[in-house]
């Protein structure tokens, strides 16, 4: 795949770099000159996700592993395997870590590597780059990063996570999150490569909004990407469902990931619909709660354990890894 160079004599002027001054618009173009001459297609990055030089934004609940599943992201990208069941196209990565220990971030990868044999990586094609403690504003962040970038062909930029990125801008404050999507689209085009961020959920019950204006802050959050993904907690304890919004590929379905440690698989065999709702009815009761309501006295046959679960908003699959967990247990 070609990746575009980044070169230090393609850097606009200092003014524009840290948005003193506008930048030169580019010039328009007649419908006959797109026609004769169509813009590139990007290859996609990761198949039905997302795109070469496009932006993605990963969000979920706090401690809903979103920094495993861009680990898990960033591997699988590298070596060209699938990731959540989704070809990916191999091209060098550089995961920019900006929260965790550089210590933490290495056995998080020493354990995905042990797990996911399949990954083979060739000479520089995945890099970690550990600036804990040297979060700032982006906009004064971005030039530094770039320099450190030139020249170097990476097809995908992940930052983990946005918060560190903020400088003194308001989350909730549209024009602010509108100024540092900018900052994330600079470096897209600097690059040439994909960029990926992590972002949090609001605080709250985050099933009574759409997937798309689950995370924290203002609408510009949801609204800039080309590709949002979120992970939603799933009644099921470690699942999450995933929900993606895309702009430029067709739509995906929901689906299910669990916590099969070290990694975050996908869970086919779990209904993407069954949230797990604070306030709800339906919360998922503890093994003994579900011995003593459906198998206690009597025990039943897997059928009829079933039907009485389903009754109280219990799918089957929920039902199946009770059974499955329970009969493990003895």
């Amino acid at each position: 795949m070609e990746i575009k160079t980044f070169s230090p004599l393609d850097q606009v002027d200092p003014a524009v770099d840290l948005g003193a001054i506008q930048a030169d618009l580019a010039d328009w173009h007649y419908i006959e000159d797109i026609a004769a001459n169509p813009h590139p297609k990007p290859p996609e990055l990761i198949a039905g996700l997302l795109h070469q030089g496009c932006k993605m934004i990963l969000g979920g609940t706090s401690k809903s592993n979103k920094s495993r599943c861009l680990l898990d992201m960033a591997m699988s990208v590298a070596s060209g395997q699938d990731w959540w069941g989704r070809r990916c196209i191999k091209a060098p990565v550089i995961y920019i870590n900006l929260e965790l220990q550089p210590w933490a971030i290495d056995e998080r990868l020493a354990l995905l590597c042990h797990a996911r044999t399949e990954c083979k990586f060739t000479p520089k094609t995945l890099a970690i780059w550990n600036l804990r403690g040297k979060n700032a504003d982006m906009t004064l962040l971005r030039p530094r990063l770039e320099k450190k970038l030139a020249g170097t062909q990476f097809g995908l930029v992940i930052i983990d996570p946005a918060y560190k990125v903020l400088g003194s801008r308001d989350e909730n404050a549209n024009g602010d999150i509108a100024g540092l999507m900018n900052e994330f689209e600079s470096l897209a085009q600097s690059t040439g490569a994909a960029v990926v961020i992590a972002h949090h959920f609001a605080k709250g019950d985050s099933t009574a909004k759409s997937a798309m204006d689950r995370m924290s802050g203002a609408g510009a959050w949801a609204r800039d990407p080309d590709t949002i993904m979120v992970l939603t907690p799933h009644e099921e304890p470690d699942c999450f469902t995933v929900s993606s919004i895309v702009r430029n590929l067709p739509q995906l379905p929901d689906f299910v990931v669990t916590l099969d440690f070290p990694l975050m698989k996908v869970a086919s065999d779990l209904n993407p619909d069954a949230l797990r709702r604070p306030q709800a009815k339906n919360k998922v009761c503890s093994d003994k709660e579900f011995v003593d309501e459906y198998i206690s006295d009597t025990p039943a046959s897997r059928g009829a354990i079933v039907t009485a679960a389903t009754k109280n908003a219990i799918s089957p699959a929920t039902t199946d890894r009770y059974l499955k967990r329970l009969s493990e247990a003895g």
